[in-house]
């Protein structure tokens, strides 16, 4: 994976040659903790899905509210609600705010996903998926970013879950739709047909 420093992630002008696109079918409904669900069992149902999970946790901003969604969506056997690549990001953004385990109500926080990776596949089950998320966050001042975010996900009774096992590498956050973000391999999301 490309290697890239913390100010990739920072706003930065739109790439001169757009990048590949990456075609992700809508969510069909409501599942657990309220996270949409309802991707197809394919490698972009699984980046779909992955996209849904980190919105809920990162526009949450809530401890609490992790610990469900985690505990909805991770199979056992996972890294476990304390390192959790999403628990850390909740609590380094909690502590640096100075809030309480949930954020105030005067913060918010916007999470969009905007372009994801197939990283691997083994077969219709399973797959690593990754999305770049746009965060736009205001706590007294707005600040944004790219953030990059990978899970091994397993189809598991009728839906993607986290999977077992150790978090993959993290793909590199970058301002999605840059230069960087195309030579890192981000595809553009682009919704596809619903079923």
């Amino acid at each position: 994976m490309l290697r890239v420093g913390p100010e990739a992630a920072r706003p930065d002008a739109p790439a001169a040659v757009t990048g590949p696109t990456l075609v992700v079918p809508p969510p069909t409904g409501a599942g657990p903790a309220g996270v949409a669900t309802g991707f197809p069992r394919t490698p972009e149902g699984a980046v779909g899905q992955l996209g849904a999970i980190g919105t809920a946790v990162l526009q949450g901003m809530s401890i609490p509210y992790t610990n469900d969604v985690y505990a909805a969506w991770a199979m056992p056997g996972g890294v476990g609600i304390q390192r959790w690549p999403m628990t850390v990001n909740v609590q380094a953004f909690l502590e640096a705010a100075r809030m309480g385990p949930e954020k105030d109500l005067a913060a918010t926080v916007i999470a969009a996903p905007a372009a994801g990776q197939i990283k691997g596949v083994d077969g219709p089950d399973w797959a690593v998926a990754c999305v770049l998320f746009d965060v736009r966050a205001t706590i007294t001042v707005e600040a944004r970013m790219g953030y990059g975010y990978c899970e091994q996900m397993q189809w598991h009774p009728g839906r993607w879950m986290i999977a077992p096992g150790a978090s993959p590498a993290q793909a590199p956050s970058t301002w999605p739709g840059s230069e960087v973000s195309v030579r890192a391999g981000w595809r553009t999301l682009v919704a596809g047909p619903g079923e």
